[in-house]
């Protein structure tokens, strides 16, 4: 079960940099910085927790896997925005990284908060479809009255 929650784990952070890459000419700074920030966060807190789970005895080499991946997810969401963005989500996967596989230590039965962090994830990626969604809307609006400054002046 740990193994399927993993692979599920993996295809949406995958999925979520993606739909990153495909909208980020839309994307201003901010918006970029926020898109990193929770896919770094967020994978490394998941993945790190099942990784500590599935490493039972091996601390050290949990949270430098979390951390890993953490700022490997930060930085390819990040960059396809800006070089800002992509550290700030090298810096979240960094702290997501040391932060889960501590708290699986600590943990007598951790199988309750993975579902409850894998439901965490799944929700703050719908509330980054709808900050997509509304800085797509901007974009276009700014281009709509980028359009008639340039017809009035002609």
């Amino acid at each position: 079960m740990l193994f399927l929650n993993m692979v599920f784990l993996i295809l949406l952070t995958v999925s979520s940099m993606l739909y990153t890459f495909k909208n980020r000419s839309e994307l201003a700074c901010m918006d970029g910085m926020i898109f990193a920030m929770v896919l770094g966060a967020m994978s490394s807190l998941t993945l790190g927790l099942n990784i500590q789970v599935y490493l039972v005895n091996d601390l050290g080499l949990a949270t430098i896997l979390a951390i890993l991946i953490g700022m490997v997810v930060g930085f390819i969401t990040g960059k396809s925005v800006s070089l800002t963005a992509s550290i700030e989500g090298v810096m979240a996967g960094i702290m997501g990284g040391m932060m889960s596989p501590m708290l699986g230590v600590m943990l007598a039965h951790p199988m309750t908060l993975i579902w409850f962090l894998d439901f965490a994830y799944v929700l703050v990626l719908v509330l980054l479809v709808y900050l997509a969604k509304e800085a797509k809307q901007a974009f276009l609006e700014e281009q709509q009255e980028a359009g008639k400054d340039q017809s009035a002046s002609r």
